[in-house]
């Protein structure tokens, strides 16, 4: 059978000659590039033809399904936790899915071949393991107490949070943010490092232009009004001050005239029963000064300073009951804790390493305290509390702490 493009090269080559033949000149390079540019538009057509073919063989597929990877069909995806084993081969056949091997998960439907290898947290980051890693979800890594990420990606580091020693807490620490503080009057704020350095430690530009507006702002022309108030309330105390000592002395000097103001109400009887009870106290005292006269040595008498065996006997030993040393964890704020700690004598390097090994604060603090037991054995007394607590002016606190001792 004669193909069709034959007849179409034999039309034009007639065609060509009778051109020739009524014109006189020569087309012999036509004749030969002639059929070439039909040759080129009949491959361009096929071409073109073929291009549509391909076109119409693309396959959409519905959601939950994809396209094989010949493209002749459409398959059905694998769920969570498994990988394609096998692709369908055809479109009423199913996937061959398998469960993701240990160490690997797939959180969504998918039409992989393989799953995604499980993450590891890093202990050198100071990373925990918050949960373990499944057939469907990766491993979650966070911080422990007290700490914050220091970026939101899975390379982050635990970082301990800020105490604002010297200052005060704005916004408390957070999973990925650190603790924001507010430094006291003449400190200021070391950006990088989120503590308060005292101005006299400044040499930088920025933190002189601040520690000059703070000294500005507390200076003496600025501030007549702060001492105008302070004035007046210093004169209020020391008036009630004055108030007071004169009562006691009136008191302590005439107790006769407090007595008979009240005594139109009393039976004469307690009048003699408070005469005896006088008489026997200043007895008991006169007999106390005898026998402590005795007890002495030649040369210590009254108005002397007890011996030391006799002074320490008056300090009391803080108890290694965990009743006791919880006690005084419980009434201590929680945000000058490390300040307490400091004063009592421990060391930063003893603090850091006990938070460090304990996960829970209160535990921290618990071991802490037995630590500076085992320290300064004798010397751990309740006295010794007292005077840290009122070198940072928490006497309330102490005093909370001895009522609580005192009921246990």
């Amino acid at each position: 059978m004669i193909p069709l493009g034959f007849f179409q090269v034999l039309v034009v080559t007639v065609n060509l000659i009778l051109i020739q033949l009524k014109t006189g000149e020569s087309l012999a390079v036509p004749l030969i590039s002639e059929p070439l540019q039909i040759h080129g538009a009949l491959a361009e057509k096929h071409a073109l033809i073929h291009s549509d073919r391909r076109e119409r063989r693309e396959v959409t597929c519905q959601e939950g399904y994809h396209p094989h990877p010949n493209g002749t069909h459409c398959c059905i995806k694998c769920h969570i936790g498994t990988y394609v084993a096998e692709h369908c081969a055809g479109p009423d056949k199913a996937t061959k899915c398998a469960k993701c091997p240990f160490g690997t998960y797939m959180p969504q439907h998918n039409y992989l071949q393989r799953c995604f290898g499980c993450q590891k947290c890093r202990s050198s980051f100071q990373q925990i393991t918050q949960s373990s890693c499944t057939h469907q979800q990766n491993t979650v890594c966070g911080c422990g107490s007290n700490q914050y990420k220091t970026t939101s990606t899975s390379e982050f580091l635990c970082m301990n949070c800020s105490d604002c020693y010297n200052g005060k807490i704005r916004q408390h620490c957070k999973c990925n943010n650190d603790t924001i503080c507010e430094c006291h009057v003449g400190f200021f704020l070391q950006a990088h490092q989120n503590k308060c350095f005292p101005c006299s430690s400044c040499n930088k530009e920025d933190c002189k232009e601040l520690c000059d507006a703070l000294r500005q702002a507390i200076s003496p022309s600025n501030s007549t009004e702060l001492v105008f108030a302070l004035s007046c309330l210093s004169v209020i105390f020391g008036v009630g001050f004055v108030s007071l000592l004169m009562c006691k002395a009136i008191k302590k000097y005439f107790p006769e005239r407090q007595y008979f103001s009240s005594s139109n109400q009393q039976p004469k009887k307690q009048v003699a029963s408070k005469m005896a009870d006088k008489a026997k106290d200043s007895l008991l005292d006169i007999k106390e000064d005898k026998i402590w006269s005795t007890v002495l040595p030649l040369g210590q008498g009254q108005g002397q300073e007890l011996p030391d065996c006799i002074k320490s006997a008056r300090e009391t030993l803080i108890s290694d009951c965990p009743a006791v040393l919880y006690t005084v964890v419980d009434r201590v704020p929680i945000s000058r804790w490390k300040e307490f700690v400091r004063y009592l004598g421990l060391s930063e390097n003893t603090i850091e390493r006990i938070f460090m090994e304990q996960r829970h604060l209160r535990d921290a603090q618990y071991e802490m305290l037995r630590e500076w037991r085992l320290l300064v054995n004798h010397d751990a007394t309740v006295e010794r509390i007292s005077q840290v607590l009122s070198q940072m002016e928490l006497s309330g606190c102490f005093e909370v702490i001895q009522e609580a001792l005192a009921k246990q």
